[in-house]
């Protein structure tokens, strides 16, 4: 709890603040683009969804990274008993930020959808806020992860960006069983509020999440028994 606690202080930051700004002005942006196109604000926040998920994820991954590469992991470690709470708080902290940013972005999205066309229900909204709160948090968990077992910001944000980008286009497509198990698709077309054919929205979920969580289990084991020569 005390690491929890003491990382989400220092995301309480100017760089936290511009990140969030970020986000706000592609959902706005994106909304704005959805009547030319005939289309309500809610389909352009839907389609600013999987973008505001990466730059979280690209925060997670530069976060968790950083504290490697800067050596600021060792006083994190010190300070505590075992690195398991490290990990964990870390983790935790990752994921309050994503949850929250989720949030902020679909009530800031409802509170300017007037600007640009018809006010969505509040039901559908909250339905699209959620579906970018799983996204978001499920990317910072593969973000973390990443930042984890690289422990190197550019090395972490090449993984990263290169499987949800160009890797997860060139496997899309070759069958369909592979299509449900590629998470960054998957999460793309959640929060479209699409599934896969014959797929339940709980299938995409357990799909999109499950190979994520098993990678951080995997960077937890990893975070304990690996040196730390930062």
């Amino acid at each position: 709890m005390r690491t929890y606690r003491a990382e989400l202080l220092r995301s309480a930051s100017r760089a936290t603040g511009c990140l969030l700004l970020l986000c706000l002005c592609l959902a706005v942006f994106s909304m704005s683009n959805a009547g030319p196109q005939h289309e309500p604000p809610l389909w352009g926040f839907r389609q600013a969804a999987i973008f505001i998920a990466t730059l979280l994820m690209g925060r997670a991954a530069t976060v968790t990274a950083g504290d490697f590469s800067t050596g600021t992991i060792r006083p994190w470690i010190i300070s505590t008993r075992s690195r398991g709470p490290v990990f964990l708080g870390k983790l935790a902290a990752s994921l309050t930020i994503a949850v929250g940013t989720a949030v902020l972005m679909g009530l800031g999205a409802y509170l300017v959808s007037g600007v640009f066309g018809r006010v969505p229900p509040v039901g559908a909204m909250a339905t699209a806020t959620a579906q970018l709160a799983l996204a978001c948090a499920a990317l910072s968990v593969f973000g973390h992860a990443t930042g984890v077992m690289t422990r190197s910001v550019p090395v972490a944000l090449t993984v990263t960006l290169g499987w949800i980008l160009p890797a997860e286009a060139v496997l899309q497509g070759r069958s369909a069983r592979l299509d449900r198990w590629l998470p960054g698709s998957v999460l793309h077309d959640f929060t479209l509020g699409h599934v896969a054919p014959g797929g339940t929205t709980a299938e995409a979920v357990f799909h999109a999440t499950l190979p994520l969580v098993l990678l951080d289990a995997a960077a937890l084991v990893f975070f304990l028994r690996r040196d730390i020569n930062s």
